[in-house]
């Protein structure tokens, strides 16, 4: 074993969690930024739509909340929720003070934020760089970056252990390549992010395969509400598309989604009809797809007019244009494909763990803030205010607070034996398929369960998976909440149980 060195603060992940903690951080600090792949390969890089707000006098906290809450179905935590989001104005000065560059409304006689709109949002509230939010915070804090002389980025490292003793952290071992290290720091940050990897249709990065969650768990951290994956409403459907999302702003400024026969369908299922929370308009657009033999449906921008539409949306218009649609004249085909987890590693609104010294920040993380269902633009907004909170944490050396949002009752170990173990012979793309059948939009337990059985037979020829191990904790989940809540939606239990927060066990 080789040791590569010392650190006050190892962060693994370099996504906007990663980098707000790196950046927010004294200059006198010895910081390692551990990567699997490069700066840009993150969630953050790729997120459209922008950061939610409250910034004008018409618009309040309370608003936000109250939306926040709506779209959690019941699981957010209200007292984190508030701390968060009464954060947001700060973090948003903090992006510009970083020299991240917003769009302005010209409109006024001084220019002010642009603010646009997105589903489960009752005001303008959403920040944002026209539809490249993601990649143009990420550009400008990378620059940030690498003026820092007391960061060290560290790519091409594999996290294989999270090193504790006593309940306390110290340290990380990994490899890279066939050499294996070990990081010693008196604080580790996890800002791993998300498993959209485990599925066949993904807006994530091919990192996001739930690394950080299957050490974390491995650890002895509390691990909640992984059964609540985000399918995002409207990914492109589109030949050689790669996984492109239409951003959720698009309905936010008047796009309609039509079935094939051209029907606008969503004021069937919802009165906020294209603005209403993301798994209610995901499991409308399911409905309509199952009706017609599986097609995608549409977005129709062609009403609105084609410089708004160039000028607001420029990289989904280069998009689309590239792959042979003029969305401005033609309707967009879109289908829902996986996006967010809700829920992950306990944490507080500081980033707390349950072991000491260990922080969680990001989609890695469950700070309450989701619940059961991802508000739009709530996203980026949480690796902000939480990422600046860890690196205040850290400096002030506080008393560690371990986290106790809301969490009510933890899993039993299923007791289903596992018999007749599949020939299904293990691979990271039948994972997918497996995952995407049985664990997407809709379940049922008896798909649930063949979900389950599976898993625990390549478990036990793969002991040491960490995907496989991530997928279980996400099908524990599914099988125990009896009930059907934002994002978890089973067919044998379509209503609301009075249950909470679940913690996760799996035998």
């Amino acid at each position: 074993m080789v040791q590569h060195g010392e650190y006050d603060v190892v962060i693994v992940g370099a996504g906007l969690a990663g980098l707000t903690v790196a950046l927010s951080l004294p200059t006198y600090f010895r910081i390692a930024l551990l990567l699997k792949n490069d700066l840009y390969a993150s969630s953050s890089y790729w997120a459209q739509g922008g950061i939610a707000a409250v910034l004008t006098e018409t618009d309040r906290l309370e608003n936000h909340v109250e939306n926040t809450l709506n779209a959690g179905a019941g699981l957010c935590d209200v007292d984190n929720t508030q701390k968060i989001l009464a954060q947001a104005p700060e973090a948003i000065a903090w992006l510009q003070q970083q020299g991240v560059i917003f769009d302005l409304d010209q409109s006024a006689n001084t220019p002010t934020l642009h603010l646009t709109k997105e589903g489960g949002h009752d005001h303008r509230r959403i920040v944002h760089v026209a539809d490249h939010t993601g990649k143009s915070v990420i550009q400008a804090l990378v620059e940030q970056l690498e003026d820092a002389t007391n960061i060290e980025c560290l790519v091409g490292y594999d996290i294989e252990e999270i090193l504790t003793k006593n309940r306390h952290c110290y340290g990380l071992r990994c490899k890279q390549g066939r050499q294996q290290y070990t990081f010693i720091a008196q604080q580790i940050v996890l800002a791993t992010g998300g498993v959209g990897q485990l599925f066949e249709r993904t807006t994530n990065p091919i990192t996001a395969k739930g690394d950080g969650l299957a050490l974390a768990f491995k650890a002895g951290c509390r691990i909640v509400n992984l059964e609540c994956i985000q399918f995002h409403p409207t990914g492109l459907a589109l030949p050689h598309a790669d996984g492109f999302l239409i951003s959720e702003a698009l309905r936010g400024e008047g796009g309609i989604l039509r079935n094939a026969t051209g029907h606008r369908f969503m004021p069937n299922y919802d009165a906020r009809a294209e603005l209403a929370p993301r798994d209610i308009v995901a499991r409308a657009i399911f409905q309509e797809m199952k009706k017609q033999q599986n097609q995608p449906v549409y977005l129709d921008m062609t009403h609105l007019d084609d410089v708004f539409i160039q000028q607001h949306f420029p990289e989904i218009y280069a998009k689309c244009c590239s792959l042979g649609l003029d969305m401005c004249q033609q309707m967009i085909p879109v289908a829902p494909t996986a996006h967010y987890s809700c829920g992950g590693v306990l944490t507080d609104a500081v980033g707390h763990t349950d072991i000491q010294n260990l922080y969680a920040v990001g989609e890695v993380a469950c700070t309450g803030l989701h619940g059961a269902n991802r508000l739009a633009s709530n996203s980026l907004l949480e690796c902000i205010v939480v990422g600046r909170n860890i690196a205040q944490d850290v400096v002030a050396q506080n008393v560690w607070a371990y986290p106790t949002v809301g969490y009510t009752h933890t899993f039993k170990p299923l007791s289903m034996p596992v018999v007749n173990r599949s020939a299904e012979t293990f691979s990271h793309q039948t994972l997918q398929q497996w995952m995407s059948h049985y664990l997407g939009i809709v379940r049922t337990q008896q798909g649930l369960e063949q979900l389950y059985l599976q898993l625990k037979a390549w478990q036990s020829e793969h002991p040491t998976s960490h995907s496989i191990l991530v997928a279980l904790l996400m099908a524990t989940g599914a099988l125990s909440r009896l009930e059907s809540r934002g994002a978890h939606f089973n067919e044998d239990y379509p209503k609301v149980s009075k249950e909470g927060l679940y913690s996760l066990n799996i035998d």
